[in-house]
């Protein structure tokens, strides 16, 4: 069944409220927050060098929230739901292609922190699964923008990791990380080609 876009926004609409609006539930999570910003992501093809080279970077939108679980003084475990665009450019003869892939992203890091009294620093990392909620084509023709659903020739999940680290400023969290994904994503095997994303993102949040 197709994800249609009024669709994702109403689901993403649907939890933001019944996050935010739910006094109960914020106060029976520990560090529970909200986070938002971008992505610069693209592809590796192995096994297609040109193609390959030829790949830009995408840019995309990531949002979601987060829970901070203190295991020790130090350490923090930190799952996190993010709605995440990963995918990439090509550029060829004036025309303009991006392949973009909407996930369900969930990673599970483990924090490393050092905390002052209104400021701190951390460095993070684990694994990272996503789901994929859709996946299209949009070409520009530069008259014309063609779209293509590509939804069933791209892996149901992706399999990853993410590192990075952040700063905390009271509620304020600024993070930065970037996320290598293991796993083959184009379902089609018999070219030789594995598609694997890459993806680095800048976030701002706000921890309740």
């Amino acid at each position: 069944m197709k994800v249609t876009t009024a669709w994702t926004r109403r689901l993403a609409a649907a939890c933001a409220l019944s996050l935010l609006g739910s006094n109960p539930v914020s106060a029976q999570i520990p560090g529970l927050g909200v986070k938002g910003g971008v992505n610069l992501a693209t592809q590796r093809n192995a096994g297609d060098e040109d193609s390959s080279t030829s790949l830009k970077s995408l840019v995309g939108i990531v949002a979601g929230v987060f829970a901070t679980l203190p295991m020790a003084s130090w350490l923090d475990l930190q799952p996190e739901a993010l709605y995440s665009r990963k995918g990439a450019r090509a550029e060829l003869e004036g025309i303009t292609s991006d392949l973009q892939i909407d996930y369900l992203e969930v990673p599970v890091l483990a924090r490393f922190s050092r905390r002052g009294s209104a400021r701190g620093y951390y460095i993070a990392g684990g694994p990272s699964i996503a789901f994929q909620v859709r996946a299209r084509t949009r070409t520009n023709f530069g008259a014309a923008t063609e779209e293509i659903d590509i939804g069933d020739e791209v892996e149901r999940v992706d399999l990853g990791v993410a590192v990075g680290g952040g700063i905390e400023i009271r509620s304020l969290v600024i993070d930065g990380r970037y996320t290598h994904g293991f796993k083959d994503i184009d379902k089609d095997k018999s070219d030789g080609v594995q598609v694997t994303n890459r993806a680095v993102s800048i976030t701002v949040g706000f921890r309740f």
